[in-house]
């Protein structure tokens, strides 16, 4: 036995050499057979047949399915060519009917598998497309391949694109072959779209979403998170729109629940008429009818409807609506400062709002002390019998601008301040008024260079000119424009705008009493760019309004309808974290010698903090102008003003700007514009740097000074004049011109790299003006004569050196040292000597 074995394996070889040889004959027979003309037709197809049987045994050489299958479809086509007696003669060789659909069906099965065994979706596709007309158990096997292997070739190409089109195109296949795969392909696909885009943007989910409609259930939870984080509740329901919310029930309670806050019955109405899945869901029902039997907040409280109010908010709270019964139903004490009576009411209703923190707040601020504080009226001089409002107090608080409205037309107004600090009698502003338009101040830029006005429904800009006031310009360009825009301020260095509007991306649902407050910044074209809305941090799906930014670039006072508080509108302050402009501290409310019951709104701070300026009713009269002191503890940080004005032999130019720099970053922070008329000017510094203030005029010589308000702990006021001779004056009477922004280190030549923006300024003026300069050092009389002369040229050397590198030409500087010897102030006292160590220039024509 063992030996016939060992006999087989020593004859194997031989017999598949003698197979193979076999085989390859027939291969030869076959094919002269289907290429020789002479050969009857019978033949011919006989030959293909057995071609297609030869190339299908798996004991061949050159075995290939696809091969095989192509020579039995030629067979196929010859034979049904043939007549009755050629097909009789090709059946009686052995391919009758039953034995091709065999000899098929054997190919088919091997193909599958020949083209599996490659393991790439593409030969699934060449398969499927080769193998036409496959019966239903092998398509599914090839599809199931096809689409298992092409997700695995996409997975690691990481495209989205890809996986999307593949998604859109086999939608119906997967569902029916691989359904199994889908929450794979879904998984891919989220993998690859968040590769570069941000999961948490809410449009961006909601494009996966359009895309990828069946993973609802999963963005569900996605969804919901990001509105609870960022209620933008109707740019939500836009991006939305059209999609199937059966699916998306997390995020439908989340929209409900902002439709049912406000506790108004159209809000909820519209909840249900958008989203009728829902109607029996979320207590819907209860809320509407809870709504519906609220009472009519625009009559007003009085005792006899107490039953009514006070089953209202009974049922309703903690919605909107309910707050503000209960704000109605403690009016009254408020106004008789009845503050122990109001609590007790407040104190009643609180466990029906569960932890409020408007009730939490309300409750604090009822028994927070007092300062004394009571509000001032600003005279007769500026109060009229017309009414007034609306009041914008300069910067310099030497102005206030107003509306006055007289008969119903509503025009600009401004009061100006006498020698002894009293109002004086209020003038029209013609250039902006009209006749047929209402018109109203909203702010005035720290400058006084630029008033922000409401003009006819829009937010308009008017710029100071030698001869008045510009014609009034739309503060946004069409494309930026929010849908409605109100009270609007700026920056004092001008580069942000933070205003009032109404727009689809709010916070909560959108309703007309929905308003926040958006910022814009400057763009490099001097257009303001897209509004951004401020957040949950400051907004509330109610009134958020009436911002006012004070002068130290940290303050933020508003009026909000949605924090709590006293009455419709309380004044809150919030400051500014750190060097960006979206992030806040917790606004605070400025407590019950501010604010009341109603509407308080409009105040404008002064610069020194001590005083907001405001409008109110007079008892049985129309509105007239205030102002009263800010609390201590929500004053703004304290700033440094300079008020001062520009000296010039000739007239100064139009378009001469201050332009007020960090002396540490070199960064320009902000544009001072003097009146163009007068020269005057009056600039406000936040504390906390060192700046640097340059005046820069067409043919000007960019004169400029420092300021050191690192400290922050005081506020400063300032007072110069500045000479700002033209470059000609200066060349022509050989001027000795400071370089104040020069900077060296204590006896030491090395120049401080916060004098680089100043002396690249004086390279380019040499250049730009082909002049020549003298680079003259001095000192003070500390240390030896021979000291000081030395120190001095050293660093006049080091300024010309500076310049030269600047790309001066060497014969343009000359450097020269004085030493001690050409005082301008008292070397007996420190500030005296100080001025005496300085770098002067002269300028020259030519070359030395």
């Amino acid at each position: 036995m063992r030996l016939f074995a060992l006999i087989l394996v020593l004859l194997s070889p031989q017999w598949a050499l003698a197979q193979q040889a076999e085989l390859s004959q027939k291969l030869q027979q076959y094919q002269q057979a289907l290429h020789d003309t002479s050969t009857d037709s019978e033949e011919t197809t006989t030959a293909a047949f057995s071609l297609a049987e030869l190339y299908a045994n798996t004991d061949f050489e050159r075995y290939n399915p696809d091969t095989a299958y192509s020579y039995l479809r030629d067979g196929q086509r010859q034979f049904r060519q043939l007549n009755k007696r050629e097909q009789k003669r090709v059946r009686r060789a052995g391919f009758d009917r039953q034995q091709v659909r065999a000899l098929k069906s054997d190919i088919r099965e091997k193909g599958l598998a020949f083209k599996m065994k490659a393991g790439s979706s593409q030969a699934m596709l060449d398969y499927m497309k080769h193998y036409r007309r496959l019966p239903h158990d092998l398509e599914s096997t090839a599809m199931a391949a096809y689409l298992e292997l092409r997700l695995q070739e996409l997975r690691q190409l990481n495209d989205y694109g890809s996986l999307k089109a593949f998604a859109q195109r086999y939608d119906r296949q997967l569902e029916e072959y691989l359904p199994e795969l889908l929450p794979e392909l879904h998984d891919a696909a989220f993998q690859a779209y968040f590769q570069t885009r941000d999961s948490t943007d809410f449009q961006a989910l909601a494009g996966l979403l359009m895309d990828f409609p069946d993973t609802a259930p999963q963005l569900d939870g996605w969804f919901s998170q990001l509105l609870q984080e960022e209620p933008y509740i109707t740019k939500a329901e836009n991006e939305l729109r059209g999609l199937d919310f059966r699916f998306l029930p997390r995020t439908a309670r989340v929209i409900y629940f902002y439709h049912y806050y406000t506790g108004e019955w159209s809000d909820l109405l519209g909840f249900q008429n958008r989203y009728p899945t829902y109607t029996d869901s979320f207590s819907l029902q209860r809320a509407m009818t809870v709504a519906q039997s609220a009472p009519d907040l625009d009559l007003g409280f009085t005792e006899d409807r107490r039953p009514l109010y006070a089953r209202y908010i009974e049922l309703a709270a903690p919605t909107h609506k309910a707050y503000l019964a209960l704000q109605q139903l403690i009016a009254n004490k408020l106004e008789a400062q009845q503050w122990a009576a109001a609590k007790q009411e407040v104190d009643r209703f609180a466990p029906f709002f569960r932890e409020d923190h408007r009730i939490i707040e309300l409750q604090r601020l009822l028994e927070e002390p007092q300062e004394g504080l009571q509000p001032v009226s600003l005279g007769d001089t500026v109060n009229s019998v017309y009414g007034e409002y609306a009041p914008v107090i300069s910067a310099d608080g030497q102005r206030v601008y107003f509306c006055r409205n007289i008969d119903g037309n509503e025009d600009i107004y401004r009061a100006e301040r006498n020698a002894d600090g009293y109002w004086q009698r209020p003038v029209a502003l013609e250039a902006l008024n009209t006749k047929h338009n209402h018109e109203a101040p909203l702010a005035i830029s720290a400058d006084g260079s630029t008033l922000l006005m409401y003009n006819g429904g829009d937010v308009n800009y008017t710029e100071r000119a030698k001869d008045g006031w510009s014609p009034p310009r739309p503060f946004f360009e069409e494309a930026q424009r929010p849908d409605w825009q109100g009270m609007t301020c700026l920056s004092s260095d001008q580069q942000v705008a933070i205003f009032a509007a109404r727009s689809a991306n709010c916070i909560g649902a959108r309703n007309e009493d929905n308003i926040d407050l958006y910022l814009a910044y400057r763009q490099p074209d001097g257009n303001w760019g897209p509004p951004v809305n401020l957040g949950t941090q400051l907004n509330t799906p109610f009134e958020d309004r009436s911002p006012f930014l004070h002068p130290d670039q940290r303050t933020l006072y508003f009026s909000s309808g949605g924090r709590g508080g006293f009455g419709a509108l309380d004044v809150f302050v919030t400051k500014r974290i750190g060097e960006g402009w979206t992030e806040w501290t917790e606004p605070v409310n400025l407590g019950r010698e501010l604010n009341g019951p109603g509407y308080d709104w409009g105040y404008r701070i002064s610069t020194d903090g001590t005083m907001a300026y405001f409008s109110a009713y007079e008892p049985g009269w129309k509105e007239e102008l205030y102002r009263i002191g800010v609390p201590k503890a929500y004053r703004p940080t304290p700033v440094t003003t300079i008020t001062g004005r520009l000296q010039s032999i000739e007239q100064l130019p139009e378009g001469v700007t201050i332009v007020i720099e960090d002396l540490d970053s070199g960064e320009q922070v902000g544009i001072a514009t003097p009146d163009p008329s007068t020269g005057a000017f009056f600039v406000t510094l936040p504390a906390g740097k060192r700046y640097s203030y340059t005046v820069q005029g067409q043919g000007l010589y960019p004169v400029s000074d420092n300021l050191d308000l690192r400290d922050g702990k005081e506020r400063k006021s300032l007072r110069t004049e500045i000479k700002v001779p033209s470059i000609a004056e200066a060349r022509a009477q050989g001027m000795a011109l400071p370089l104040k922004n020069l900077f060296f280190e204590t006896d030491s030549y090395i120049i401080d790299p916060a004098s680089h923006v100043e002396l690249d300024r004086l390279a380019a003026l040499v250049q730009t003006h082909d002049l020549s300069v003298e680079i003259a050092g001095h000192t003070d009389n500390q240390g030896g004569a021979t000291y000081n002369q030395e120190l001095s040229q050293n660093r006049a050397n080091a300024v010309r050196q500076y310049l030269i590198q600047q790309g001066c030409s060497p014969a343009q500087v000359r450097a020269k040292g004085y030493g001690l010897t050409q005082p301008t102030a008292d070397n007996d006292t420190a500030a005296g000597r100080a001025e005496n160590r300085r770098v002067e220039i002269r300028f020259g024509s030519g070359k030395w």
